[in-house]
């Protein structure tokens, strides 16, 4: 369909007047700084939103009739815009101060709102659309609505007919219930909040895909399937998409989308079962088996911008991995992040579970986290959540023993890999997270870690968990 082409065409043409932008922000005075980053800002934003909407019309095929009418609405008034902008950006006879002053104030004559605010509109209008074509509970039709006619009247000012044909909105809940966005799968709710702190990563290269190229058949996306999670590197030039196949429970597939040299979509997807992880620097690798080598090849190698989104990522590909049916082989690495250094591990009692807690400190960054895993059984290791340790602990508020198996921490935010787990069993009135260790001589270990009492590893309860202090 012409309109599902139209999203990927009208991401290029806002890639090209984002580094226009780019441009006249680098060569201008910062008195016009604000106002160009304000605008570059909402159309980097469109560019993303717009290769988000291609990259989920494989997995929600069924569904996109629902949002062509709406792709009509947006689609031609977002590259008239670019396209006016593009008269003034790449004027060669006028300054840069020129093209900048000018453009503006042609383009915020239009629609009664500024340059800046239209992208907003669009920004948004394009949200709602993603979240229709994935049946996200965050779904608001009364505000798809209200953006379908601002647009419209939007198009009027820009002298562009309404599309053809009566709309019918599409009804959903406006306002999901707590209930229901905690009914979500957990592996759709890892990345919904920001980390409360972010800790950068140097020595960063391009992400890159090895393929192989598949066509749309090979891909394996069975009608049905739903999207868990997606994450966009270079700037969505790269992106990939976790998405829940319908054939079994836990049936989990990794789909990768990267841009060649002519700027078309490559595609290529495999099931967890069917890769292997492993961290090298700031960066993910993913390893398939390659039956003409006959043995394992690289896939894709992702570089994360900060730990902490390196770590969730790596977390939620374990957890899906070791859940899957079809896994045979569960190597190490695949639920153990290198380059971390155990600082103190023991059994807790967590809603009701018994688990294995450890400390682990990164050697390249620093960062600090708790890690809690499956301590027997089948899922042995898994990743059931992690929690990341902010400049909170240095309080002395941070941290109150409570008896001699519990311990209360404040300003806590675990990273929840299962389903079953319930976090709010572990809080407490005033939002303190509680850890109930089995044995009182791990409370005071763990204790000794955040008081500054001790540098050294920590394991009071000699279990092996994997963590081998490796790079």
């Amino acid at each position: 369909m012409e309109e599902l082409f139209g999203c990927w065409r009208e991401a290029e043409r806002a890639d090209r007047a984002a580094e226009g932008l780019l441009r006249l922000r680098t060569v201008l005075d910062l008195e016009f700084y604000d106002q160009i980053s304000e605008v570059l800002r909402e159309v980097e934003s469109t560019s993303r939103l717009l290769r988000d909407l291609y990259d989920l019309f494989p997995i929600y095929r069924s569904r996109v009739n629902i949002v062509l009418y709406y792709l009509n609405v947006i689609l031609p008034s977002f590259q008239r815009t670019l396209k006016e902008m593009k008269v003034y950006i790449e004027h060669e006879n006028l300054p840069a101060r020129a093209q900048w002053t000018l453009m503006s104030d042609r383009l915020n004559q239009q629609g009664g709102m500024t340059l800046a605010a239209r992208f907003v509109m669009y920004v948004e209008l394009l949200v709602q659309l993603v979240r229709l074509l994935s049946r996200s509970p965050l779904y608001d039709p009364t505000s798809l609505e209200l953006l379908r006619l601002r647009h419209l009247r939007l198009r009027t000012s820009q002298h562009i007919s309404a599309p053809p044909g009566p709309l019918q909105p599409h009804v959903a809940p406006a306002h999901p219930t707590e209930e229901a966005l905690e009914r979500r799968h957990w592996a759709e709710k890892i990345f919904d909040d920001q980390p409360h702190s972010t800790t950068g990563l140097r020595h960063r290269r391009e992400s890159q895909c090895f393929g192989p190229v598949m066509v749309e058949r090979r891909l394996g996306i069975a009608s049905g399937s739903k999207a868990l999670f997606k994450l966009p590197f270079e700037k969505n030039r790269v992106s990939v998409t976790v998405f829940l196949s319908p054939d079994g429970p836990e049936m989990t597939r990794l789909l990768c989308r990267w841009i060649d040299r002519y700027n078309n979509p490559m595609y290529s997807c495999y099931g967890v079962q069917e890769l292997c992880i492993r961290r090298k620097g700031s960066s993910l690798q993913f390893r398939r088996w390659s039956p003409a080598r006959a043995h394992p090849t690289l896939w894709l190698v992702l570089f994360f911008k900060t730990w902490e989104k390196m770590v969730l990522f790596h977390a939620a590909f374990g957890a899906l991995k070791a859940r899957c049916p079809m896994t045979i082989n569960l190597t190490s690495d695949d639920l153990v992040l290198a380059g971390e250094t155990k600082r103190f591990q023991g059994k807790i009692i967590d809603d009701g579970f018994e688990h294995i807690l450890t400390v682990l400190q990164d050697k390249k960054c620093g960062g600090l986290r708790l890690h809690a895993a499956v301590r027997n059984g089948d899922l042995r290791k898994c990743p059931v959540w992690t929690a990341f340790v902010t400049h909170q602990s240095e309080s002395p508020r941070w941290m109150n023993r409570r008896s001699r198996h519990r311990i209360w921490l404040r300003d806590i935010h675990p990273y929840v890999f299962c389903d079953k787990y319930k976090k709010r069993h572990q809080l407490r009135r005033d939002g303190e997270f509680e850890i109930y260790f089995v044995n009182e001589e791990a409370a005071y270990a763990f204790e000794e870690v955040f008081r500054g009492e001790s540098d050294t590893e920590s394991i009071v309860d000699h279990d092996d968990d994997g963590h081998d202090n490796h790079d």
